[in-house]
Formats: structure tokens, C-alpha cells, sequence
């Protein structure tokens, strides 16, 4: 009985040494997002907050009022999902709200990034929806990328704008405000905010020079069919969205009226 019990408590004290060097590596992670999302100018000043998940009931998150570039591992919070602060010396996002919303609606999301990059933003500024069917990068990784409406950051309104779009998305723009991202781990989430802002800039300086050329729905069906062999789900499948409506913006087209938002730089053609 006394073997039993020291190799209970050995086997307690080191599954607890095996948390503690996740978490040293999740923050060492964490703060390097930060950083590459400081350098792509993602974020300026103290903009911009990330998470991850530690356990069920915890998150690593990054403090209020700090530039995302040069974040230290001692300079993270935790906090539970109600957003109660359970360790740091700095305050934590006053944005966590958002992040917790995403972790309570979708327990397979172990990342969060928010921020501000700016070609997406200027989507998100004019309300005008993310165009689908023109790039194969966007249509594989990200699918259809809705708008959710504005209200004030950091209130609880401001997180529950996405709980439409949680689930049938993996990167939402935020009305007036930037763009959020969620995933299995805090990489991709992260590259979902490169891939969106990178097609943002592809479209700009495609409508600059004149027009936007569209895939047909044949070849939207392809990259569809491509989408779900990488392992994505994506909801036009389980809704058997026809091939002519796969560009469609099947997802969000619905509450464009209430945002304001319409297809004003790239009308369908």
C-alpha cells in the first residue's frame, strides 16, 4: 500500500513537471507570435492580443497594454474561462472576452489570435465581404471568412459577435475593428491571419489594375472537394450548396443587410 502511494504521488508530481514544461513552451510560443505579428505589422503599439489554451479551465493569454513585439514569457496571464486572472503581474487583454467566447463555443480550439493587419482590415472598415472564388490558397485554408458586427471591444456583446460564425469558420473580420483567428494551435491560427491579409493585398492591387477574374463553379467544386482532403470541414458540404452557389457566401450573406455591407469593389460579374 505505501508503493502504491509514493508511485501515485511520483506519478502526480510528474505528470505536473510534464504541465509546467508545456506551459514554459506554449509562453516561449506565444511571444514569438507576438513578435512576427508585431514585424508583418499586424498590430501597432499595444494592439492585438493571442491566447492558448492550457487546460480546460485555463488560458495563457497576453497582459493589457504591452506591444505584442517584444513580449517576455514572464509577461503572460492566465485566466479561467469566466476571465477571472488566476497568475500574472500585468493585467491581462482586456480582449479576453473574445478569446473565451471561441473556447467556450468550440472546445476543439486550442489558440486564439486577434489583431489588426491592415488589408483586412480595410475590408473591415468599408463592410465589404471577403470575395470567394478568385485565389486557391483562401478557398482551401480559410473558406468562407464572414463579417461579424461591430460593438465595443472588450465587452461581452463585443465577444458574443461571432457565436454565429464560430462554427463554420475558422477566421472572422470584425467590423470596424480587425480580424480574428482560431485553431488547434497558435501556428495556425496564426497563418490564417497571413493567408487572409496576404489574399486582402492580392485583391487590392488586383482591383487596381482593373478587374477580378473568377473561378468557374466547376472549379470552385474542385477546391472544395480539395478543402475536405486536408482535413478541413466546411459547412456548404453538409448543406449541399450547388455549384453555382459555392461562391455564394452561403455562411454570412444573410446578415449583410443589418451590417451595411454589400459587394461594392468586387461585384460578381
Amino acid at each position: 500500500m505505501q508503493l502504491l502511494r509514493i508511485a501515485a504521488i511520483t506519478s502526480n508530481l510528474e505528470s505536473r513537471g510534464s504541465l509546467r514544461t508545456v506551459s514554459i513552451e506554449l509562453r516561449k510560443q506565444l511571444c514569438e507570435i507576438g513578435r512576427r505579428m508585431y514585424d508583418r505589422q499586424f498590430c501597432a503599439a499595444n494592439e492585438g492580443n493571442l491566447s492558448c489554451r492550457l487546460s480546460d479551465n485555463e488560458v495563457l493569454c497576453t497582459p493589457t497594454l504591452h506591444c505584442k513585439g517584444f513580449l517576455e514569457p514572464d509577461d503572460l496571464c492566465t485566466v479561467d474561462l469566466q476571465g477571472n486572472q488566476l497568475s500574472g503581474n500585468r493585467r491581462r487583454t482586456s480582449e479576453i472576452l473574445l478569446h473565451l467566447e471561441i473556447y467556450r463555443q468550440r472546445p476543439d480550439v486550442r489558440a486564439v489570435v486577434h489583431c489588426h493587419p491592415p488589408h483586412a482590415t480595410a475590408f473591415a472598415v468599408a463592410r465589404e465581404p471577403i470575395p470567394m472564388g478568385v485565389l486557391p490558397e483562401p478557398e482551401v485554408f480559410l473558406g468562407e471568412v464572414p463579417l461579424a458586427p461591430y460593438k465595443r471591444p472588450g465587452t461581452q456583446e463585443f465577444a458574443e459577435t461571432v457565436v454565429p460564425f464560430v462554427h463554420k469558420a475558422n477566421t472572422i473580420i470584425l467590423c470596424n475593428h480587425g480580424t480574428v483567428s482560431y485553431a488547434a494551435d497558435l501556428e495556425h491560427a496564426f497563418w490564417m491571419t497571413e493567408i487572409l491579409d496576404a489574399y486582402c493585398r492580392i485583391l487590392l492591387n488586383a482591383r487596381q489594375l482593373g478587374r477580378v477574374n473568377w473561378f468557374t463553379p466547376k472549379e470552385n467544386r474542385e477546391l472544395l472537394d480539395l478543402r475536405l482532403q486536408w482535413g478541413f470541414n466546411d459547412p456548404r458540404v453538409a448543406a449541399g450548396t450547388p455549384d453555382d452557389q459555392l461562391a455564394e457566401h452561403p455562411v454570412s450573406a444573410e446578415y449583410w443587410k443589418q451590417l451595411g455591407a454589400a459587394r461594392r469593389a468586387f461585384p460578381r460579374s
